[in-house]
């Protein structure tokens, strides 16, 4: 048997094609939900997890041994990528040797409206990893108002953006993205903002930003976003790397005010002593996928798609040993393997 496994392993390493079928096996799991690791197999099959647990291989998979790693749900990166990013580089490969699998596009405020025309051609051609749009603050806002952007908005210029917000949900964002520090949101009043997420929360989109100012005005920054998520009654993840406005929104938040602040990657876990690995696993996966309420993401579940890190858990800083996305594996001893295997999700 163990002859058979390791001609099994080798044949798959060799191929460059898609393997439909195959078993993880002698790993420790880590489902992303914050549970504890378990030894256990993952079988994939078809693109989904068809099973994890105690179970022998069968004939005609492909079986890979990843003693001594962890497998892992794949990243969910709210923050890092801009749309115009994806079009250039499809195939993503900063990203996915991190480790994301999912990648929302546009919290920097300058997702599309149109999200059907910017997703469409990555139905036909996909991406190496799965893309999601939130509708873009500052895309609206310079469609509207043009160059004339350094004030404030006019009651029908914000009701222009909020037909264009609206209509941005409808064709499948996720949410409203937006950078309140540079231009053209930072010319926003709260007002304004009030009026675009109200629009957004008829979708049951999250609202993704940056505070205002994270130095002198730090507090006023965090009661507007924190007035935002009670009075509208909307998510909101804001995304701050400043420990004192994180731990301002922590206190904040009840039963009526569903607020966050977070930011987290694989470079950072790596440096990371004071957090178990299940922790940090949760926070970069199944946490900003239910933040963005993007279902069957973030958790190693069976018939969920099959989006998949398995990595050294003594040796981080060597990256990711595999990477699934959707079954079909974009990441092989650290390096791309040119598969394009991401969906266009809304």
């Amino acid at each position: 048997m163990r002859l058979l496994t390791s001609i099994l392993i080798a044949f798959w390493f060799c191929s460059p094609g898609l393997a439909q079928q195959f078993v993880l096996i002698n790993g420790q799991v880590i489902d992303g939900t914050g549970k504890a690791r378990v030894s256990a197999s993952v079988r994939v099959r078809d693109g989904k997890i068809a099973e994890i647990g105690a179970f022998k291989p069968q004939t005609g998979e492909t079986v890979l041994d990843v003693k001594g790693m962890i497998v892992a749900p794949g990243v969910v990166d709210l923050q890092n990528v801009s749309p115009s990013a994806v079009q250039k580089d499809p195939s993503a490969a900063s990203l996915i040797v991190q480790g994301v699998t999912t990648a929302v596009l546009g919290s920097d405020g300058t997702g599309h409206y149109s999200v059907e025309d910017y997703m469409v051609p990555f139905d036909e051609k996909p991406p190496a990893l799965n893309i999601a749009m939130l509708v873009g603050h500052g895309t609206v806002r310079r469609q509207i108002m043009g160059p004339d952007y350094k004030r404030p908005a006019t009651a029908d210029e914000i009701q222009r953006m909020s037909e264009l917000v609206s209509e941005a949900m409808k064709q499948g964002a996720f949410g409203l993205g937006s950078n309140l520090q540079q231009e053209p949101a930072s010319f926003s009043t709260a007002e304004e903002v009030k009026a675009l997420v109200q629009v957004m929360a008829k979708f049951g989109g999250t609202f993704v930003t940056t505070l205002r100012n994270e130095s002198e005005k730090r507090a006023a920054s965090v009661t507007e976003v924190v007035a935002l998520a009670r009075d509208a009654r909307i998510p909101v993840q804001v995304l701050t790397t400043n420990r004192t406005a994180r731990a301002e929104i922590e206190k904040s938040r009840g039963p009526r005010v569903d607020i966050a602040a977070d930011s987290y990657s694989f470079a950072q876990l790596v440096g990371d002593k004071a957090i178990t690995l299940e922790r940090a696993m949760q926070r970069m996966s199944a946490t900003p996928a239910s933040r963005l309420a993007l279902r069957e993401r973030g958790v190693l579940k069976k018939g969920d798609p099959a989006d998949i890190v398995v990595f050294n858990p003594l040796n981080l800083t060597a990256g990711m040993k595999l990477v699934f996305v959707n079954g079909a594996i974009a990441v092989k001893d650290g390096q791309p393997t040119g598969e394009h295997s991401g969906q266009a999700l809304r």
